[in-house]
C-alpha cells in the first residue's frame, strides 16, 4: 500500500474552519485483526509482533510502545500504529499466525481519525451520539462503536478531556462539519 501521508480526505476541505479542539490527525496504520482471545498461541503471537496485549474486556484499549489495540468485539480488534507500518505489520502477523483461524486486514484507508480535545470535547460528543460519556461510565482507555450524527464511528477516550474518533473517510466531511457545529457554542464564548 502506498504511503498514507499524501492522502487527502473530504474533511480536509473543512480543516481551516475547524474550531479549537477539533482536528484531523495524520493518517495512521490501521489493521483489523480477528482471532480467538482464549487461544494462548494467538495472543502471544500478536504480543510478539505488535508489542501490545489484546484487551479481553469489552470496549477497552490496550497500549504498547508503538501500537494500540481497540476491542471491537469478542473476536475483533483494531490495531492502530505509526503511519506506513501497516504492510510490515500485516505480513508479520500473517506469518506468525499461519495455520490459525484468523483474519488480518489492512484497513488504513477505511477511516480517518479526528482528535476532539479540551474541556468541551465531552459536551460535543454528548450532543452528537447516544452513548453515556459520564466519567463514571466512559473513561480514558475506553472505546465504543456507535453513531455520530448518522455516521458509524469508533470513539476512543485517550485522556480525561481528549478523544479520538475513527470515521469512514468518505463520511469525514459530514462528521467534521457535525463536530465543528457541536463545538461552535463553546468557541464563541
Amino acid at each position: 500500500m502506498a504511503k498514507l501521508a499524501n492522502w487527502i480526505t473530504p474533511a480536509a476541505a473543512l480543516a481551516d474552519s475547524f474550531p479549537a479542539g477539533l482536528k484531523e490527525l495524520a493518517p495512521r496504520a490501521q489493521v483489523s485483526l480477528r482471532g480467538n482471545i482464549d487461544d494462548k498461541a494467538f495472543v502471544d503471537a500478536v504480543k510478539t509482533v505488535a508489542g501490545v496485549t489484546l484487551p479481553k474486556k469489552a470496549n477497552k484499549v490496550a497500549t504498547g510502545d508503538k501500537m494500540k489495540a481497540l476491542w471491537l468485539s469478542p473476536d475483533e480488534w483494531l490495531l492502530v500504529g505509526e503511519e506506513a507500518t501497516q504492510d510490515a505489520l500485516v505480513a508479520a502477523l500473517e506469518e506468525a499466525l499461519a495455520g490459525q483461524h484468523i483474519a488480518v486486514n489492512d484497513v488504513s484507508a477505511n477511516r480517518t481519525i479526528f482528535a476532539l480535545e479540551g474541556l468541551h470535547a465531552r459536551d460535543a460528543l454528548m450532543k452528537s451520539c447516544a452513548l453515556d460519556f459520564h466519567p463514571g461510565n466512559f473513561t480514558a482507555g475506553d472505546c465504543a462503536q456507535t453513531v455520530i450524527g448518522k455516521s458509524p464511528a469508533i470513539i476512543e477516550q485517550v485522556s480525561l478531556t481528549d478523544y479520538h474518533l475513527y470515521i469512514r473517510g468518505s463520511l469525514s466531511r459530514y462528521v467534521g462539519g457535525w463536530l465543528a457545529e457541536a463545538l461552535k457554542e463553546y468557541s464563541e464564548k
